[in-house]
């Protein structure tokens, strides 16, 4: 439940939860595990037989918040549990253990990383000195207005609302200092900033792989707070042409192999502020840095010399969610810091922007801006959850001796037999057992003994059910034999 509530809070898709409580439990010897994940609330029920009452515990996931340190613990712990590396009894203390932590980086820190990431955007867009330093303070003050916003428990599609705000009022700003500079790339500098890191992607992998009530509350939920983003940049907009400032947006650029370079800088900058703010540990930083360079040349480079900027956006995002699990496994991180990190520089923050300003003109126009916005941005989550998907299983079927650190995200362990057949032939030392033919039989260890004796004993009244409960390895438990 600890696993389970942990990784949910901290943004992990319903589809992962389920495979990781259920790769717990099934690595302890239960085979009649239910597990349903919700928006915000984690049901883990067990049926020893079918004459038994069930064990369930439930338990709601708020304050979802955006920590990478902490969704990497969860599954260190898993993965150490389930290969038999941590005894239940360590699992249970770290698992325990990781909500109270302190953060790798402080608060001003973290902010700091957000405003990079700000800064970097911006300058990915071609932007002058002044307009990159406008956004790197507008993204650092957004952040922080939102934070305190959030401690106040102000809900954040009001946060949302006044980091639109302030990124249109930064825009005039800058554009009255110097009219001749493109100011408003602060605005889609902030919008990006914004928007990264909603649950878009995960709302897509809960889409895609069958949890429609998870999904369509996380879809709901990014929906109020891209409204929120848009109705300050509104507000903003309606002050500034009171004003008279005109911070329309200006044509992209062509690739030149000047832009490729700024692009590289740029995009890996954003990422490695994005990772410092969302508290990815150090050991991480540069890989996501690199996924996000990569991901944002490409991206640029397929939409100006090949093909539409969905698709590339939706070819950049394939190659980030692939890149992504194999990271994961290698690093044993958390695939979703590197698809979110990864996936920065492809938001489409400008083709919004300028929905917004053709809603003032022409609304056709601008809502068809709007619409292709959404295009681009189901085209990422598409695209990320594929290459999730097809590299899960390629890392799961090139595993043959240990047991792969990322689960396969669309399809959770529901019985021993699956779960014997996706975890590969690892066995613990001490337990090697030979089959019929004389050759090696998968093993994989297990703690039954000591979970059951973690549970209500209310459970194992009735001791006719517990020989129903097959060890991992073939034998029989016997409660006269547990400790």
């Amino acid at each position: 439940m600890r696993v389970g509530v942990g990784l949910l809070t901290n943004g992990a898709a319903a589809s992962e939860v389920t495979a990781t409580v259920l790769r717990v439990t099934s690595s302890s010897g239960f085979r009649n595990v239910s597990v349903q994940v919700t928006f915000d609330e984690v049901v883990i029920s067990y049926l020893p037989d079918e004459l038994s009452t069930p064990f369930t515990r439930v338990r709601a996931a708020t304050g979802r918040t955006q920590d990478f340190s902490r969704l990497a613990a969860f599954e260190d712990v898993t993965h150490g549990y389930i290969t038999g590396e941590i005894g239940l009894d360590e699992a249970r203390h770290r698992a325990a253990a990781i909500p109270q932590t302190s953060t790798i980086y402080k608060p001003l820190l973290a902010t700091a990383g957000f405003a990079v990431m700000g800064g970097g955007l911006a300058l990915s867009f071609g932007a002058e000195t002044i307009v990159v330093l406008a956004a790197t303070l507008a993204s650092g003050l957004l952040i922080t207005l939102a934070d305190l916003l959030g401690r106040r428990q102000i809900p954040a599609f009001y946060s949302q609302a006044v980091g639109g705000l302030i990124a249109v009022l930064t825009a005039v700003l800058v554009s009255l200092i110097d009219p001749t500079v493109n100011s408003s790339i602060v605005v889609v500098a902030c919008i990006i900033v914004q928007l990264t890191g909603l649950a878009s992607i995960g709302a897509m992998q809960d889409a895609v792989t069958g949890w429609y009530v998870t999904a369509a509350g996380r879809i709901l939920e990014t929906l109020m707070l891209t409204v929120g983003v848009v109705a300050g940049v509104r507000g903003g907009l309606l002050l500034a042409d009171i004003i008279g400032v005109d911070i329309a947006i200006s044509a992209a650029m062509p690739v030149t192999p000047i832009l490729v370079l700024v692009l590289i800088v740029s995009s890996a900058a954003a990422g490695l502020g994005y990772g410092i703010g969302t508290q990815v540990p150090p050991r991480m930083l540069l890989w996501i840095s690199l996924v996000a360079a990569v991901s944002g040349v490409l991206a640029n480079l397929l939409s100006s010399l090949v093909m539409d900027r969905v698709y590339a956006a939706a070819a950049a995002s394939f190659m980030t969610g692939a890149a992504a699990v194999i990271l994961g496994d290698k690093l044993r991180a958390p695939t979703l810091a590197f698809v979110m990190g990864g996936v920065i520089p492809l938001v489409p923050g400008s083709r919004i922007y300028r929905g917004l300003l053709g809603l003032g003109d022409d609304p056709t126009t601008g809502a068809l801006e709007l619409f292709g916005a959404a295009e681009v941005a189901i085209g990422i989550a598409a695209g990320a959850v594929l290459g999730q998907l097809l590299a899960s299983r390629l890392v799961q079927h090139t595993r043959r001796n240990a047991i792969a650190y990322t689960p396969t995200i669309s399809s959770p362990f529901t019985t021993m037999r699956r779960r014997r057949l996706s975890l590969g032939s690892h066995r613990p030392l001490g337990s090697r057992r030979r089959g019929r033919r004389g050759g090696p039989q998968p093993v994989e260890p297990s703690t039954m003994t000591g979970e059951m004796t973690a549970l209500s004993p209310s459970m194992f009244e009735d001791s006719e059910g517990l020989p129903d409960l097959e060890d991992p390895r073939g034998q029989r438990s016997d409660p006269e034999e547990s400790p």
